[in-house]
């Protein structure tokens, strides 16, 4: 037997894999069984060439079963259907009490209608991303990617209605800017551009543990409780200038 020489990985290839997170669980909460059952066979051929992905899947068809399985199990991420005919709710009602009751996980909206209104809701709200069922199977595989490395997903026409929203917002007062310092704006900056807190750390030479701190600060003055909604109160402010080419997934 001839001994092979160990291959040497490249220090970026290796950076950008120990970023990558493995998404072991799954929550599908549809009250279509049959959009249920395709996404599933859809997610079980997925995780046959990706060892370690969704090793379990759950199922809800109901609001409430949906918030009592991810409290419960706490599933990596969750496919929430934007429309729950049988409950009469809202799948953004369904997010709001899957963060009050302290669901920690990713939530990405699914939904049959691209309205604009819809999409920056469901962005606003803290959502991964927003996926039309009528293209899922071609978003999914971009969409996974995204979200294992903690960005957000967002196809091309999509994109351009959540930006559309933008252009129809009034801007807040203009000292927000000035409340940030000269590094905080760098973070941000880095944060709309889909950078990781250890990304942002290389580029910076700063820590991680600084990053945070910096993300913590920015938080508190522009008055939001997540990344998803930093990026987007800093587009919608001007803090950030933005083009859609740079979401994930163009």
């Amino acid at each position: 037997m001839i001994a092979q020489a160990p291959i040497k990985m490249d220090a970026g290839v290796r950076r950008q894999k120990s970023l990558t997170k493995t998404l072991r669980s799954l929550l599908i909460a549809d009250d279509n069984p049959r959009y249920r059952q395709a996404l599933r066979a859809f997610i079980e051929f997925y995780r046959h060439t990706h060892s370690g992905w969704f090793e379990q899947i759950y199922e809800v068809d109901r609001g409430c079963a949906c918030v009592e399985i991810a409290i419960a199990e706490q599933p990596d991420l969750i496919m929430l259907d934007l429309e729950f005919l049988a409950d009469n709710e809202s799948g953004l009602d369904i997010f709001d009490q899957l963060k009050q009751a302290g669901y920690e996980g990713k939530v990405a909206i699914v939904s049959g209608h691209d309205d604009s209104q819809m999409i920056f809701q469901a962005m606003k709200s803290g959502a991964c991303g927003y996926l039309l069922k009528d293209r899922l199977t071609t978003q999914l595989p971009n969409a996974l990617k995204a979200w294992a490395r903690d960005r957000v997903y967002l196809e091309d026409e999509v994109t351009t209605r959540f930006f559309s929203v933008f252009h129809h917002r009034s801007r807040p007062p203009a000292d927000m800017a000035d409340a940030l310092t000269n590094r905080e704006s760098e973070v941000l900056k880095l944060l709309v551009h889909g950078a990781s807190n250890q990304e942002m750390a290389n580029r910076l030479y700063i820590t991680s543990g600084t990053v945070k701190a910096h993300l913590t600060s920015i938080f508190n003055k522009l008055h939001v409780s997540s990344r998803t909604q930093a990026i987007i109160r800093a587009v919608k402010t001007g803090l950030v200038m933005i083009e859609e080419a740079e979401f994930e997934g163009r």
